[in-house]
């Protein structure tokens, strides 16, 4: 079983009414306790892009590590889940907002 086959067993398998923010906890938690070739944040990364909203939830609430690389990649970022998702918008946006305060407004 791989990192991914695992994030998606935990998603999958969540207690009810559990909060994207908790699983975003243990997943920023594995980013930071396993080697690169696991890959957790990528994987988060690629959610951002589906189709399943608490995926793309989770992935928002993944503290300490940026959604994308770059203000430009996030404004564009937040502008898609704005569309999809308009109830992760303000997460989506905050992401813009947290890049500005650490490195500037410049794209």
């Amino acid at each position: 079983m791989n990192i991914e086959q695992v994030m998606n067993f935990l998603v999958e398998h969540r207690a009810a009414n559990l909060p994207p923010e908790a699983l975003a906890e243990v997943f920023t938690s594995l980013s930071w306790c396993l080697d690169s070739e696991a890959n957790v944040v990528a994987i988060a990364r690629s959610w951002l892009k589906g189709d399943d909203e608490y995926r793309v939830a989770v992935s928002l609430w993944m503290d300490d590590i940026f959604p994308a690389d770059s203000r430009q990649d996030l404004v564009a970022l937040a502008a898609d889940i704005h569309t999809r998702f308009p109830a992760l918008s303000e997460r989506a946006s905050a992401w813009i907002r947290r890049w500005d305060n650490a490195y500037g407004e410049s794209p």
